[in-house]
């Protein structure tokens, strides 16, 4: 019987990563609620018969076909929708890099966005890979040789108003809340690409493959965490050298 739960429960993980998914797009917002609250009434039948597993008897094959069912469903429909003409639109219109285009088919893709245009301080932060710790000076002065030269190009993740198809630049509109030492700073008004901004989370996204406008590198005065404290020599020192590597790149800094 405990395989039974086993089963249950890998398809539950799958079905919220999979509703996750689709609730990022506009069309499916509806489809994706009901499909939740189909799978929260499954959830909490299996919870009960977790608690009194005699008592369920065979119902919990039942209720394993039940699950493994609603996540074909949430597979299926993820799968039409991105095979859907509006949405292969849209990949056609980013790839061409038609801004006219993006800017119309962007809002009927995605939801939980709004039309913006840049205005003021957009902030970018720079961060080691995962795994990697903290940016040591000298790779953070790399990176930001390598964007003077390249451009910022966008990074993959979840989050509203992306895919894994469709990865546009997250700027966040203050620095408050996360922890990283540098950030590009960029002036809004230089940003042409289309723009949106997601109101829940203070971003704006900019659909660009890659975004080449003038910035400044932002150096927080106090150390975003605790790790950057105690490490050797301390946050100062790590601060200053990286303010004394990027003014050798000739890249303007900021406090912050």
């Amino acid at each position: 019987m405990s395989d039974v739960f086993a089963r249950i429960e890998e398809q539950v993980v799958a079905i919220g990563e999979l509703l996750e998914r689709t609730r990022r797009y506009r069309s499916l917002a509806a489809e994706s609620a009901e499909l939740y609250a189909a799978v929260s009434r499954v959830t909490a039948r299996v919870r009960r018969a977790n608690r009194d597993a005699r008592a369920a008897g065979p119902d919990l094959e039942a209720l394993a076909r039940a699950v493994e069912s609603s996540a074909r469903a949430v597979r299926h429909l993820l799968g039409e929708f991105h095979s859907s003409p509006t949405y292969r639109e849209l990949l056609d219109a980013l790839a061409r890099e038609d801004s006219a285009a993006s800017r119309r088919l962007v809002p009927q893709v995605f939801a939980d966005l709004e039309p913006t245009t840049p205005a003021g301080d957009l902030y970018w932060p720079l961060g080691a890979k995962r795994g990697e710790g903290v940016l040591d000076p000298e790779a953070a002065a790399e990176t930001v040789a390598s964007i003077a030269r390249e451009g910022i190009e966008p990074q993959p993740g979840p989050g509203v108003g992306a895919d894994a198809s469709v990865r546009p630049l997250r700027f966040f509109a203050g620095i408050a809340g996360i922890d990283a030492a540098l950030w590009m700073i960029v002036a809004g008004e230089r940003v042409s690409a289309p723009a949106f901004r997601a109101p829940e989370l203070d971003e704006v996204l900019v659909y660009t493959r890659r975004l080449r406008v003038p910035f400044a590198v932002g150096l927080r005065r106090e150390s975003p965490d605790d790790w950057l404290e105690v490490r050797a020599g301390g946050y100062e020192p790590y601060r200053e050298r990286c303010r004394e590597l990027l003014v050798a790149r000739g890249v303007a800094v900021r406090d912050l």
